[in-house]
């Protein structure tokens, strides 16, 4: 443990406790306490970099892993990597949302575009009403952004049977469900991790200079990519067996008994 160099969190979950909705102050203490001692943080998210919200962007990230790892920036919001969904999976997206009526949403390099059925969209009232706010937001009714730029990934609401029906053998892209009918849709090879990956080569770090924190399934691959791994009280089971240590709860001080057990504070 005492060759890490680069702190990876969550932010669902893990970072941003569920329970209390906040950042915890003890995982903000502990967080600026890390940086003052030289480690690099970053931000692992499926949500897009310019839409943490005040309370996140108050941490000061180094780095954000962005869309599911769809895209990786710096602290300035610098883009070091991304991946582009494709012209005829775009289109084919959007078929299949027009015909099954389906709340969508695209994530462009600078704001999301809300296509479709804003109502079906379960986080989304909720992320305008917070701290994040309405700008990384647009409404987009004629349903044509994508011809001007290509977008990272989507967000998508639809009945989880039709997604298998049409999508379960998909060769490009992959639906990650955050919720019991809401997916990220990103190209079939990106995660957390190919984006934790990226980012390692671009600092040049090894493995083993690498501890990543994570609760839920879109963070096993960036997980299996660090060389030590800690799973959050509440994370799945999935996320536990992986995890060289459980730590406490995102509500019990979780972030701050992590790096506290990791020699960092």
């Amino acid at each position: 443990m005492n060759q890490i160099k680069m702190l990876v969190f969550d932010v669902d979950g893990t970072l941003y406790d569920l329970v209390q909705h906040e950042v915890p102050p003890s995982a903000i203490e502990a967080i600026k306490k890390a940086k003052e001692n030289g480690y690099y943080f970053v931000i692992a998210t499926g949500r897009a970099h310019y839409a943490l919200g005040k309370a996140l962007n108050d941490l000061k990230p180094d780095f954000i892993l962005s869309v599911s790892g769809g895209m990786v920036v710096n602290s300035n919001h610098e883009v070091i990597s991304h991946h582009d969904l494709e012209k005829e999976d775009v289109q084919q997206l959007l078929d299949f949302c027009h015909e099954k009526e389906a709340g969508l949403i695209f994530k462009f390099m600078n704001h999301m575009y809300i296509y479709q059925h804003p109502e079906k969209i379960d986080p989304l009232k909720g992320q305008m009403e917070s701290d994040i706010g309405s700008e990384p937001f647009r409404e987009c009714p004629t349903q044509d952004h994508h011809k001007i730029e290509a977008p990272q990934g989507a967000s998508i609401h639809v009945d989880p049977k039709e997604v298998q029906r049409v999508f379960g053998n998909h060769p490009r892209i992959q639906f990650l469900p955050y919720s019991e009918d809401g997916y990220d849709v990103v190209l079939r090879n990106v995660n957390k991790g190919i984006g934790l990956k990226e980012l390692m080569n671009y600092l040049h770090l090894k493995k083993e200079e690498v501890a990543c924190v994570g609760d839920n399934f879109n963070d096993l691959e960036m997980m299996e990519e660090a060389g030590y791994k800690i799973a959050m009280g509440n994370a799945i089971d999935e996320v536990k067996k992986i995890a060289d240590y459980v730590t406490t709860s995102s509500d019990q001080n979780g972030i701050y008994n992590a790096l506290k057990h990791l020699h960092c504070i």
